[in-house]
């Protein structure tokens, strides 16, 4: 059985998600939550297998390597979206001034859409939601869903930032509501979360598709 914590800074609201089960752990959008990550870390004397990430923007990502100081795993990131851990502008770090550019020894999966992920001994299966970025994506375990800056509970992610597209974006919702379950829990990239229904009930960007 897998425990889920989130954690969110106070000055992004970016939200990070420790997957963990017999003391290993996955760490899904490292973002400005590093310090928190690495004492629930400690505290529970956890071995980090993966780090998977919705998307590659800079408050998604930044504290990667601040994981990756203290261990060892795999990053896994959308075949679309790779270029964004080695580019600046892409990833919008260079706007805090703080260019973010992934040392090129750290091991990288590229995945695609409906690939599988076996980590923990369990399943996770990948969504590719390209709007926000052309590479941003859900990850799917059981009735778990990750759905990075595609889907809030109110609302949806920017279009208007590198490689964001409003048209893309229409039709990934639209995927949304096929592909999951009224019964699961969404846990999106910023904000509160909550069961597919109450947000296809309360975001207006769903309820205009129904």
């Amino acid at each position: 059985m897998i425990n889920i914590t989130k954690y969110s800074s106070k000055n992004m609201d970016v939200n990070t998600y420790i997957l963990a089960k017999e003391n290993q752990a996955i760490v899904i959008d490292p973002g400005f939550n590093g310090e928190d990550l690495l004492k629930h870390i400690s505290n529970f004397n956890l071995k980090i297998n993966m780090v998977i990430l919705t998307h590659g923007h800079f408050d998604h990502i930044r504290d990667l390597k601040l994981l990756l100081e203290n261990q060892k795993f795999i990053v896994v990131i959308h075949e679309e979206d790779f270029s964004f851990l080695y580019d600046p502008n892409l990833n919008l770090s260079s706007i805090f001034q703080q260019d973010f550019i992934l040392d090129k020894s750290v091991e990288v999966r590229k995945v695609k859409d409906k690939e599988t992920i076996d980590c923990l001994k369990e399943k996770f299966k990948i969504i590719h939601l390209p709007g926000h970025t052309k590479g941003s994506m859900g990850i799917i375990y059981n009735q778990h869903f990750f759905s990075g800056d595609t889907l809030f509970y109110d609302s949806i992610g920017r279009v208007d930032l590198p490689t964001g597209n409003n048209g893309k974006m229409h039709q990934s919702l639209k995927k949304i509501l096929t592909s999951i379950s009224k019964h699961s829990v969404v846990y999106p990239g910023h904000g509160r979360g909550g069961q597919m229904s109450d947000i296809i009930a309360h975001n207006p960007y769903l309820t205009n598709l129904r």
